[in-house]
């Protein structure tokens, strides 16, 4: 799909005051599950999850190019989905896989766009949720694959699985341990490694009071 012109880019007219945070994600159900945990969770943030389609394109420039249609005024897309103004934010999950150049081309669409950011994690989501849990980088002998990761924090690591409906709850423990093992080459995390903090970040900042709240209830 060509991609629109910069030039045709517009704002909606602000009339809200809360922020919000759009989330676009390559899958369809860990990361939509996780980050709707913190929707509604204070009225000064909004968080708006959109999913991936089964059937959709969810390269990384399949995600931008919906995100251009749900938020982007242009010519040929004068109502689009949701207003976005500019204390807003929009961030694209993605994971590494093998999408090669088409992330570094997300990359480089998002760097023209004021809050347009990426949270890319290698090789896939569950690696950020591993460090709710673990302090530490993984063993990589033998986990070099996504698959192995996905089996390997939702049986060794997290007995049961990673359940989105209270564990998410952990943020802050997660900032604090992926953040501290975060090692990248040429802006991109390196195996092991996650960009989510930084998303994470912007989340908490909002919530955190009310998190420790519902920890020392817990």
């Amino acid at each position: 799909m060509m991609l629109l012109p910069r030039r045709h880019f517009e704002r909606n007219t602000p009339n809200r005051d809360a922020k919000t945070l759009y989330i676009f994600c390559e899958g369809n159900r860990r990361e939509p599950h996780y980050f709707n945990y913190f929707i509604d969770f204070d009225s000064r943030i909004k968080v708006e999850v959109i999913p991936s389609e089964p059937e959709g394109n969810n390269s990384p420039i399949g995600l931008y190019n919906k995100a251009l249609s749900f938020l982007i005024t242009s010519e040929t897309n004068p109502s689009p989905k949701y207003e976005l103004l500019d204390i807003d934010e929009v961030w694209f999950v993605i994971d590494t896989d093998t999408w090669g150049d088409l992330i570094d081309k997300l990359y480089e669409n998002c760097f023209s766009i004021k809050n347009w950011n990426i949270a890319q994690s290698n090789p896939c989501f569950e690696v950020w949720l591993y460090f709710h849990f673990k302090t530490e980088t993984a063993d990589f002998a033998t986990m070099s694959i996504s698959s192995n990761w996905k089996s390997y924090v939702n049986a060794s690591v997290i007995p049961g699985g990673f359940n989105s409906k209270k564990h998410p709850i952990l943020i802050g423990e997660a900032i604090k341990n992926s953040k501290s093992c975060y090692l990248e080459e040429a802006g991109r995390p390196k195996v092991g490694c996650t960009q989510v903090f930084k998303l994470a970040e912007e989340i908490y900042k909002f919530v955190e009071e009310k998190i420790n709240q519902k920890l020392q209830n817990s």
